[in-house]
């Protein structure tokens, strides 16, 4: 039996405390867990890096639930249910929270992960040091110059130049680059 913990736009959660309570009497092939049925079982752990966590159970009906992490918004679904009807059958629970909402309109976490750019990036702390709509100059806390201009197209945060650059601002006019980043362009 494997519990998964996401947001609604199926983003994992991890480091989640969850539960798994097994009751009886109940049908699994038919999916009837009666009301008051005693709990005979239960298994508990923590959701990995991937929100997921797996357990070996016996056949039966279980309810699952979590302890949401601070700062978690849960999506209120009421009761959850699973049914294991035959032995060596994999089923999945999810336990789902809110997606959460950009915290600027240029959210350094929403680009880096647009940008996917892995390592050193992904271990280093971005900053966004200028954000103008869809424009925004990004930089990690790396040694050297990590700075890059960045533009969202169709939602997605994409590279425009990497600094240091040789567009003018001519260029980078024509295409869309918004006055206020006319400092980062020669005059060529």
């Amino acid at each position: 039996m494997v519990l998964r913990t996401v947001t609604v736009q199926g983003v994992a959660v991890p480091n989640v405390a969850v539960t798994l309570a097994r009751h009886a009497p109940c049908d699994p092939a038919t999916r009837d867990l009666p009301e008051g049925s005693a709990e005979v079982g239960q298994w508990s752990g923590t959701t990995d890096a991937e929100g997921k966590i797996s357990f070996a159970v016996p056949v039966g009906c279980f309810h699952f639930g979590m302890k949401p992490p601070p700062g978690t918004n849960p999506v209120p679904e009421g009761m959850h249910t699973l049914f294991l009807a035959t032995g060596g059958q994999s089923v999945t629970g999810s336990l789902r929270f809110q997606d959460p909402a950009p915290t600027t309109e240029c959210d350094p976490q929403t680009i880096e992960n647009d940008l996917g750019l892995g390592e050193p990036h992904s271990s280093a702390v971005a900053t966004v040091r200028e954000c103008d709509g869809s424009w925004a100059v990004i930089a990690w806390d790396l040694p050297g110059d990590s700075q890059r201009l960045v533009r969202r197209v169709d939602s997605h945060w994409t590279t425009y130049v990497i600094f240091p650059h040789d567009r003018c601002w001519a260029a980078a006019q024509a295409d869309g680059v918004p006055s206020t980043l006319k400092q980062y362009f020669s005059t060529c």
